[in-house]
């Protein structure tokens, strides 16, 4: 996956999401033609509920057409037909949209935008729009996955539960030396000592942690699991050890790329899974449905196939539904 898609993984929703892929290439009318059906006196490969798709949407005059362009289209025009645009939606496509073109320029320079249609394409779409339906259609496919989750919570809750998931607040305090403090540190440290006893985590978060980004929101950091990369190891370990409403014992971190030494302090927030999803804060719940995805294998597929199960899908070209399944076969994990 291209660095400027990982690096805006669900941009403005929370904050870099980002799990599909939209749009349509128009395809060279010398390949896979079709001559047992056509539309508009183009020929089609596909219909889905009578609409049809061409040979045309499918060109790419620089890659030859794989399963894998083959089932982005198909998994794109699921999508498409089985979720209903509303206004919002597309207020948060434009906004992430904004979102991409801005950090991507800020990696790419000038040239971004030929960065951005390069990228795009690979995955099947062009156009003025390309970067918009693919934000859309990003937004429109985290809807079918969390109406799908929603549906099969139960049979799907388990893998995740296995993970230990829960939000965390977290006070940092940047010292010296952990094992030689200072007055001045000493003395800090036992102030968020004495305000997590008397009076609460968030209000020592609030008036002495050195995160500029949690302590504004009073330690609040978001949803963790076992599987986490960002947190150090250590500090992830006593986010997990540490019971829902509880504070862990101060956590030493040496950045062994700075040498900066911070001590920590972890407050479990909630570790229900069900009320995790279900949290009016929309970074928590989308991490929480990504991690759905991410612990039960093969789920993304599986969502697709279940909405595709609900349309009328003819193939009218066998070569294309060959490589379709063949991609999807690939794909599954365990099988």
């Amino acid at each position: 996956m291209p660095d400027f898609i990982k690096d805006n993984w669900f941009v403005g929703v929370i904050a870099i999401i980002m799990i599909a892929f939209v749009g349509f290439f128009i395809y060279d009318g010398n390949k896979y033609n079709v001559s047992s059906k056509s539309a508009d006196g183009k020929d089609v490969l596909a219909t889905l509920d009578g609409e049809a798709i061409t040979a045309e949407d499918f060109f790419n005059e620089e890659k030859d057409f794989d399963g894998s362009v083959l089932y982005n289209l198909y998994k794109n025009a699921v999508i498409a037909q089985s979720v209903k645009v509303t206004d919002e939606m597309k207020d948060e496509a434009k906004e992430m949209e904004s979102t991409i073109r801005s950090n991507v320029k800020s990696s790419y320079g000038e040239d971004y935008e030929v960065t951005i249609a390069a990228e795009l394409a690979s995955y099947g779409f062009t156009g003025n729009s390309a970067l918009y339906d693919y934000c859309l259609n990003s937004i429109m496919e985290k809807e079918l996955n969390f109406t799908y989750v929603t549906d099969n919570f139960d049979a799907l809750k388990a893998n995740v539960e296995a993970q230990s998931p829960r939000t965390i607040s977290i006070i940092t305090m940047t010292v010296s030396d952990a094992e030689n403090l200072t007055d001045e540190e000493k003395t800090k440290k036992e102030n968020i000592d004495k305000e997590i006893k008397d009076g609460s985590f968030e209000s020592a978060a609030t008036a002495f942690s050195d995160d500029t980004t949690t302590a504004p929101n009073k330690g609040f950091y978001g949803y963790v699991d076992k599987s986490d990369t960002t947190l150090d190891t250590n500090l992830l370990d006593a986010a997990i050890k540490t019971e829902k409403g509880k504070t862990s014992d101060w956590v030493t971190v040496v950045n062994e790329s700075t040498g900066t030494t911070t001590l920590y302090r972890v407050y479990v927030n909630e570790t229900d899974v069900k009320t995790l999803f279900e949290s009016e804060d929309e970074d928590v719940s989308s991490s929480v449905l990504y991690a759905f995805l991410e612990h039960n294998a093969n789920l993304d597929l599986d969502v697709i196939d279940f909405y595709a199960s609900k349309l009328k899908i003819e193939f009218k070209d066998e070569d294309a539904k060959k490589k379709i399944d063949a991609y999807i076969n690939s794909m599954k994990v365990g099988e």
